[in-house]
């Protein structure tokens, strides 16, 4: 297992991870991701973390804003592109996150 900041630090490490992960969401092993894959994994993700299932019409939106070359379907270039997104966001919110609990720690201290 591989944290955000390793993956993020190493172009060889973003690249293997994004492969394991995009040979996984390519159930049909067409080398591409199409909307009903990418719809498959979303509702997946959602229910794993206890978030409302997309709708058909906001997976199409995430394929149009991830499909850079308009085909219709997610190659490996463009997958990698929204995994590093996608893993610098949760990387920035998780140090958002824990300066927020280090301030509300530093306020009880002072307390005391």
């Amino acid at each position: 297992m591989y944290n955000i900041k390793e993956v993020l630090g190493s172009k060889k490490l973003l690249h293997l991870v994004s492969k394991q992960i995009f040979d996984a969401v390519d159930s049909d092993g067409s080398g591409q991701i199409s909307e009903d894959e990418l719809h498959t994994i979303l509702c997946s993700l959602a229910e794993d973390f206890g978030f409302e299932r997309p709708s058909v019409t906001e997976t199409q939106q995430i394929l149009e804003f991830v499909d850079i070359d308009r085909s219709g379907l997610i190659e490996i270039d463009e997958f990698r592109r929204l995994l590093k997104k996608v893993l610098k966001a949760v990387r920035d919110n998780e140090e958002k996150r824990k300066k927020r609990q280090d301030e509300e720690d530093e306020d009880i201290e002072e307390e005391f």
